[in-house]
């Protein structure tokens, strides 16, 4: 079960923050296209930078926290240009769904936001906080992870597979 754990961890933590975005969106959404009167596609574009901004701050501290040697502004960067693609998928979804659909706002931005999720996840992982090739495959060893006849690696599966 631990490893398992260990497998999914830093997605659940990317999920997780993730919820907190779209907390963050949502509210900001609605209140400039409900009591602002800003149009859907301009309101979906400032919450979701938003949420971007605020995604970036939780990943980089908990969710990747030490994935990295690039500096806090190459990772602001790069996470901000993955995400805007993310935000134009979520923005053109949400476009389409509340336009033919006729979903409840809310509900059509939740699903346009879960689409954008996967790739955010995928890219970010794979290139915002990747550690160096050399670096990321060299395994790394604890006390306690050393069995009776040698040592073991104690890199976490996720890290070596993404």
């Amino acid at each position: 079960m631990q490893m398992i754990f260990r497998r999914f961890a830093r997605p659940l933590r990317f999920g997780a923050v993730g919820v907190s975005g779209i907390v963050v969106n949502s509210a900001i959404l609605w209140a400039l296209v409900r009591e602002m009167h800003l149009a859907v596609l301009l309101g979906s574009v400032i919450a979701t930078e938003a949420a971007i901004l605020s995604n970036f701050v939780l990943n980089d501290r908990w969710t990747f926290r030490g994935a990295s040697e690039r500096s806090l502004t190459q990772r602001l960067l790069r996470f901000n240009g993955v995400a805007l693609g993310g935000m134009l998928i979520a923005a053109g979804i949400l476009t389409a769904l509340s336009s033919y659909t006729h979903l409840h706002l809310l509900i059509a931005n939740v699903l346009a936001v879960g689409v954008a999720t996967g790739w955010n996840y995928v890219v970010n992982s794979r290139w915002t906080w990747r550690q160096r090739l050399a670096d990321s495959a060299q395994p790394t060893f604890t006390d306690d992870s050393a069995p009776a006849g040698g040592r073991r690696s104690s890199v976490v599966a996720d890290e070596v597979t993404l």
